[in-house]
């Protein structure tokens, strides 16, 4: 079987092998839940993504009575568990390993359109609001952790590598602007 699903979609599998049976909705809401905006796959993404594993054979729906009403509840099927297991055995492509989207990486690219102390008082900020996705991304280890959702809390503490790392790197940016060497 060939890697050709986006990793949108075959996360979308992965949830509902690991979470299932669920709906299009639970699905969404969970990606909303994400503490990247990567994964935050709104209703407009999720429900044509669900339709299109679902015409590929990787996820099942039927409908049936669900909390109350009549829904279609999707379960993952024998091709979408071996999709599975290929996304998850080596070799792994290069590109999965690439730098993640960065909104504060990108903003740095323009950042000398600013005085010298404006530019101080961004790296101020974007260090101030790192933080608090720090703060956010622990917290959330915690309730996934306490909530037995191991595999969550193993994410989290990516996010929070990966923050950290950030912090990391906006010090020795400071220090540049600073010293005007470069790390």
């Amino acid at each position: 079987m060939k890697r050709d699903l986006t990793e949108l979609e075959q996360c979308v599998v992965g949830v509902v092998w690991r979470d299932g049976p669920m709906t299009a909705y639970e699905i969404a809401t969970l990606f909303a839940k994400s503490l990247s905006a990567y994964w935050s796959g709104s209703a407009g993404a999720i429900y044509p993504l669900v339709k299109r594993l679902q015409a590929r054979g990787l996820l099942r729906g039927s409908r049936r009575a669900w909390n109350g009403s009549r829904k279609t509840v999707l379960t993952v099927t024998a091709k979408g568990r071996a999709s599975l297991r290929v996304w998850l055995t080596p070799p792994i492509p290069l590109d999965a390993a690439a730098p993640t989207q960065d909104p504060i990486r990108t903003r740095m690219f323009f950042v000398e359109i600013l005085a010298a102390s404006n530019r101080l008082a961004f790296i101020a900020e974007v260090e101030r609001i790192t933080r608090k996705q720090i703060d956010l991304a622990q917290e959330q280890r915690d309730r996934d952790e306490a909530a037995g959702q191991v595999s969550e809390a193993l994410g989290a503490v990516g996010v929070v590598y990966e923050l950290k790392a950030r912090l990391r790197w906006l010090q020795s940016v400071r220090e540049y602007l600073h010293t005007g060497k470069l790390p």
